[in-house]
């Protein structure tokens, strides 16, 4: 016979687990409060002592780890739910409690872990303040003047590009190199996670048109293998950075242009300038039509190609998913400090205009 399991014993467990995990979370709360706190003693110090662990465990392997794990916490949970439901179609209380209280537990564990693990650098001090970037004394003037000096440097870059040349795989042995040894330009990356990987699937990736993303729990990089060549090497640095602590996508966009923009290989500054226009542009066309294509017109004819051909890319995988994708994922920005939702992506724009106005002599 089976041994008879104590379920108030079970139970009392259960509530303790939960307690401390609230307590946790609470904790957690209040040190969300406080980005000194945050930037000096978890990303400056906990971060790259703890990135190692992952690093350590899933560095190796060949495969995203991450997506794996995403599979399983999903299949978990599916299965916690439905066997749930079917103890409560047939009545048995005990167990549609046991399998609630699974159910929140494991609910409270991820939340808890994924902000001990990575998601406290969401609550940083920003980089415009770490870098004394005066992004409130931003002018029109000063907007379209940088923008046709980068649209000019596009132009100019295209010219040289040599596109025969160009290797996924190389560019992302070559930065990671390059976020490696040059993180001590910017002291606020940590330079203990420097790795990427391709997903397992970069076809199911691109139906919810993602270019690349950043597990927090196994802190993997995994960049889209089949996206667009041009800007391959700015989203490869983009999601290294939160690899290296950085939360907010638009900083991580400012780090991917500041990174590129000098390098010796014409294809990785031509993907800073090629980004970075982009987002400069957006703006204008929501803000003046005649304006945008006025300066839409000034990109030269190859340009505006590689922009029509990505286009065209990424609207053969447009639908459902990525509608959903951007809901979702607009959601989880928002809950973690990024009121702006998806558009904060666009916000890097402020943060080019002040860096190239404190440039100037």
């Amino acid at each position: 016979m089976k041994p008879k399991v104590n379920f108030k014993n079970e139970k009392k467990g259960y509530l303790i687990a939960v307690s401390v995990c609230l307590i946790v979370m609470f904790i957690l709360s209040w040190i969300k409060q406080s980005p000194a706190f945050v930037e000096q003693y978890y990303s400056r110090q906990f971060y790259p002592l703890f990135s190692h662990l992952p690093k350590w465990l899933f560095g190796w392997l060949p495969f995203s780890i991450g997506d794996v794990f995403y599979l399983l916490l999903s299949g978990s949970l599916l299965w916690i739910a439905m066997s749930s439901v079917a103890a409560l179609v047939k009545r048995r209380w005990g167990i549609v409690q046991r399998r609630l209280m699974l159910l929140v537990l494991v609910l409270l564990g991820t939340y808890i872990y994924f902000y001990v693990s990575w998601g406290l650098n969401y609550y940083r001090v920003p980089l415009q303040q770490q870098l004394g970037l005066q992004i409130d004394t931003i002018v029109q003037e000063d907007y379209l003047d940088i923008l046709d000096r980068y649209i000019t440097e596009i132009n100019q870059l295209r010219e040289q590009l040599d596109t025969t040349r160009m290797d996924k795989a190389q560019a992302r042995h070559d930065l990671q190199q390059l976020m490696e040894k040059n993180s001590t330009r910017l002291p606020m990356l940590s330079p203990t996670q420097v790795w990427a990987k391709q997903p397992l699937s970069s076809t199911l990736v691109s139906y919810f048109t993602v270019t690349g993303y950043f597990n927090p729990f196994t802190q993997e990089v995994q960049v889209n293998g089949i996206m667009p060549i041009i800007s391959y090497p700015f989203t490869v640095v983009h999601e290294l950075a939160h690899q290296m602590g950085i939360g907010f996508e638009d900083e991580c966009n400012f780090i991917a242009f500041l990174m590129l923009r000098d390098h010796s290989n014409t294809w990785y500054r031509y993907a800073a300038y090629y980004e970075t226009v982009q987002y400069l542009l957006r703006p204008l066309y929501f803000q003046d039509k005649a304006l945008y294509t006025s300066y839409v017109s000034k990109l030269s004819a190859e340009v505006r190609s590689d922009y029509e051909e990505e286009r065209l890319f990424w609207q053969q995988y447009y639908g459902t998913f990525n509608r959903l994708t951007n809901l979702f994922y607009g959601s989880y920005l928002r809950h973690n400090n990024q009121p702006e939702g998806m558009a904060r992506y666009s916000l890097m724009n402020r943060l080019v205009i002040a860096w190239e106005k404190r440039q100037a002599p």
